[in-house]
C-alpha cells in the first residue's frame, strides 16, 4: 500500500522539481538579459572621440598656447545646481580615445548611462574639488591605462577645462578621503579595482588631476 502510494506522488514531485528548474532558469536568464543591456548602454556610453585623440589633442593645445590664457579659477563661474540624472557635459580621456557623458548624480540610474558627478562636489570653473565615478567594466573598463601626465578634459556649454593626472593610488572601498575639500582646484575620478574581479570590488582606483587651462564657450569651435 505504502510503495503504491509513493508512486502515485512521485510524479507530482518531478512536476513541482521541473517547474521550479524552469523557473529558476527563466529568472536566471531574465536578470542576465537586464544586466546585459545595462552593460551594452554603459559600454556604449564611452563613444570614439576621434576629433581629440592624443595626436590631435597634442597639436591642438600647441596652437592654442599662444592665444588662451592659463587657468584662472577667480574668472569662472560655477554652473548652478542640477536635478538628480541630468547631464552635465562629457568627460574626454584624450589617451583612450573615447568621450563619456556626465550625470548628475551617483546612483545606478546615472552610472549605468556614463560617468556620475557627486552633487555635494563642485563643478569645473571653480576653486572646488571636482569628484566624479563610474564603473569599472563599461565607461572606465581601459581607466587603468591612464598614467601620471595624461590630460583630462571636461566639457560643457560653458567652457572646456583641460586637467592634467598628478596623482593616481588605490584604496579602500570605505576611504572618503576622496571626497573632502582640497585647498586648490582639483578632478578626482573614482572608479572600482581590481578592474577585472568577478563580484564586488573591495577597492577604488583613485585618479587625481589639476586644471592648467580653460577654454570658453568662444573657442569650443576648433579651426
Amino acid at each position: 500500500m505504502g510503495h503504491k502510494q509513493h508512486a502515485i506522488h512521485l510524479p507530482w514531485r518531478r512536476r513541482v522539481i521541473c517547474y521550479a528548474a524552469f523557473m529558476l532558469m527563466v529568472i536566471g536568464m531574465a536578470i542576465a538579459g537586464w544586466n546585459g543591456y545595462w552593460y551594452i548602454v554603459g559600454w556604449k556610453a564611452a563613444k570614439q572621440d576621434n576629433a581629440h585623440s592624443p595626436t590631435r589633442h597634442a597639436s591642438e593645445l600647441e596652437a592654442k598656447t599662444r592665444s588662451q590664457a592659463a587657468y584662472s579659477p577667480e574668472s569662472q563661474k560655477i554652473s548652478p545646481s542640477r536635478p538628480l540624472g541630468a547631464y552635465l557635459g562629457e568627460l574626454s580621456i584624450p589617451k583612450l580615445g573615447v568621450a563619456i557623458p556626465v550625470y548628475e548624480g551617483v546612483r545606478e540610474q546615472e552610472l549605468r548611462r556614463g560617468v556620475g558627478h557627486y552633487p555635494a562636489s563642485a563643478w569645473p570653473g571653480g576653486n572646488g574639488h571636482v569628484v566624479l565615478s563610474g564603473h569599472r567594466d563599461t565607461v572606465f573598463r581601459r581607466f587603468g591605462e591612464i598614467d601620471i601626465g595624461d590630460a583630462l578634459i571636461i566639457r560643457t556649454d560653458e567652457s572646456i577645462v583641460h586637467y592634467r593626472v598628478v596623482n593616481i593610488r588605490i584604496v579602500d572601498d570605505d576611504d572618503r578621503t576622496v571626497l573632502v575639500d582640497k585647498a586648490r582646484p582639483t578632478l578626482t575620478v573614482t572608479t572600482c579595482y581590481p578592474f577585472r574581479l568577478i563580484g564586488p570590488a573591495p577597492k577604488r582606483y583613485i585618479v587625481t588631476a589639476r586644471p592648467v587651462r580653460t577654454d570658453t564657450a568662444a573657442h569650443m569651435t576648433l579651426p
